[in-house]
Parts: C-alpha cells; sequence; structure tokens
C-alpha cells in the first residue's frame, strides 16, 4: 500500500496550524468571491431579462451570472503568484521546517517566519512563480519517461485504459513541485535553480515510489472532495437562494467552488505532509544521477531551462 504514516501527517499540519487558518481565510474569502461575483452578474442579468418574456429572462440570468463567475475567475488568475507565494510556498516552508524538526514560532510569527524563509530562498515572487512553472513541466517529461503509460498505446483496445492511467498519473503529480520547493527550505540553498534541477533528477531516479504514493493521495483526495461537496450542498443551496432567478445548477456551481476552495484549505496540506515525508526518507544519502539528467535536459525544454538559469546564476 502506502509508505507514508497518516499520524504523523497530521501531526504536521497540526504544528503549521496558523498556515492552515491562513488558507481558509484566503481560499474562504476566494471562492466567497467567486460566489458573490455569480449572484451579482445573475442579479443584473435578471434585471435586465425583464425587458423580455420570461425564457429571456431566464437565459439572461444565466449569461449574466457566468459573466460575473468568468470576471472573477480572470481575476483569481491574476492573483496566481501571489496566492502561490502565500498559501502554498510558505506553507511548505513550515512543513519542511517542522519535519526536520527545526525551532520554529508559532502563531501569526509562524507565518511570518515561513514567508521570510520563501523569499530568502527564491527572492521575488515572480521569480518562484515562473521556478514553480518549470518544475511542473520538467515532472511531467518526467512523469513521461517512467511510467511506462505508453507501453498500453499499441495494445487492441486498451487505447481507453491508457488514457484513464495517464490522466490519474498526471493528476497524482500535482504535489511534486512542492516536494522541489521543500528540499530547497531544508538545505537552506541559495540557488534555487540548481536545487530544483538536483531535485528533479533525484525525483526521476525515485519516480516509481513517488507516483505509487501519490496515486493513493490522489484517489483520497478525490474522495474527501466528494463528501465535502456533500456536506456543502445545504451551505451552498443557502447562499445562491438570496440570488434571483437561482436554481439547482446554480446550488452545483457553488457547492462546487465552496468544495475546491476547503479542499485546497484542509486536504492538500495533508497530501503534501504525506508525500514528504516518503521522498526525504527515500532520497536521503542519494546523489543525482548523470544519466538521468542528461536524459532529462534531451527530452524536457523546461528542464533544460531550469540548467540554464542554474549556469547563470552559479557564473
Amino acid at each position: 500500500m502506502w509508505d507514508f504514516s497518516v499520524l504523523r501527517a497530521v501531526g504536521l499540519v497540526l504544528k503549521t496550524w496558523p498556515f492552515t487558518v491562513l488558507r481558509l481565510i484566503v481560499w474562504g474569502t476566494v471562492t466567497g468571491a467567486i460566489v458573490a461575483a455569480m449572484g451579482v452578474g445573475a442579479g443584473l442579468g435578471w434585471g435586465v431579462g425583464h425587458v423580455g418574456d420570461a425564457d429571456f429572462r431566464h437565459a439572461a440570468t444565466f449569461w449574466g451570472g457566468l459573466a460575473g463567475l468568468g470576471a472573477a475567475s480572470i481575476t483569481i488568475w491574476g492573483l496566481r503568484e501571489y496566492l502561490l507565494y502565500l498559501t502554498t510556498a510558505g506553507h511548505v516552508a513550515a512543513l519542511a521546517t517542522a519535519s526536520a524538526g527545526r525551532p520554529m514560532p508559532s502563531g501569526v510569527d509562524q507565518v511570518r517566519f515561513a514567508l521570510a524563509e520563501t523569499r530568502a530562498r527564491f527572492g521575488e515572487i515572480h521569480l518562484l512563480f515562473v521556478l514553480d512553472q518549470a518544475v511542473k513541466g520538467a515532472v511531467g517529461a518526467v512523469t513521461g519517461l517512467v511510467s511506462g503509460i505508453a507501453a498500453f498505446t499499441g495494445a487492441p483496445g486498451l487505447d481507453g485504459l491508457a488514457r484513464l492511467v495517464g490522466a490519474v498519473v498526471r493528476m497524482s503529480t500535482t504535489f511534486v513541485d512542492e516536494l522541489v520547493l521543500a528540499r530547497d527550505i531544508r538545505l537552506g540553498s541559495d540557488d534555487p535553480w540548481t536545487t530544483a534541477r538536483q531535485s528533479i533528477v533525484l525525483y526521476a531516479q525515485n519516480a516509481t515510489l513517488v507516483l505509487k504514493n501519490a496515486v493513493w493521495l490522489t484517489l483520497f483526495r478525490w474522495l474527501a472532495a466528494v463528501v465535502i461537496f456533500f456536506l456543502v450542498m445545504g451551505p451552498a443551496a443557502a447562499l445562491v437562494w438570496f440570488a434571483p432567478g437561482s436554481g439547482p445548477g446554480w446550488t452545483f456551481l457553488a457547492a462546487l467552488i465552496l468544495t475546491v476552495g476547503l479542499q485546497k484549505s484542509l486536504i492538500d496540506p495533508f497530501c503534501i505532509a504525506c508525500l514528504m515525508e516518503v521522498w526525504e526518507r527515500r532520497i536521503e544519502g542519494q546523489t543525482p544521477d548523470p544519466a538521468w539528467d542528461a536524459r532529462l535536459a534531451e527530452v524536457s525544454e523546461a528542464f533544460r531551462g531550469i540548467v540554464a538559469r542554474a549556469r547563470s546564476a552559479f557564473a
């Protein structure tokens, strides 16, 4: 089965509870803003719809709500770099520090400490975002090389199975970039690009074990999301009840948005802590394999970008 301790992961999340609270505040604000934007858009559409018949009013309400959702989503997309810094990288820094057994403040001071550690390692927020995107691209290349999914492709009737397995494996790499950030924090590296290069090679060397545990965590994450979805259905229905022209579709959408917010706030830190334990224990004492380094440089443009940045930083 899996190779992580659920109790240890829960303990790490509890030690970093200020970031869990911060996540709840940030993602609660985000989801509230999205639902509010949908309601305002639907209300405006409902008001405009009175110039026509009932069908026109329903259509105007729908498109108004959809426009509100689109506007809110674009705004969130514009804030994605800051959200990565505030809710993900900072929490990873706190988890990595707690996992290493190093002393760390509590309360609000813990948030300040972890964010200061993140800024010391990566500098500007934009640089952290660029590094994160490059790591995601390189991780995708590693996954394609080691997953063996292509072996299914030539077999008759197994194309659908190959696509399903591929989708599950790709979803399972969600938290691998966090492992790279955690290793950088744990080592106290002054050159995040070189550390990222080494970490990706180490991931390639141990991808089978990491992916096995990541698949288990992905299944748990989706199961938890289903449970949360049904739990928030009632509050979601109460929220959209205030919006004119509301119906089951709006309730479903609001519940889905609330589920994503709670998943990112409560479930994702647990998954990161679990995978971090497997990763740290596995790579202890290992050195990056030059053969994997060369192979990744050959097949992954994102990895070549990380190598070039690392050389530039060294120079």
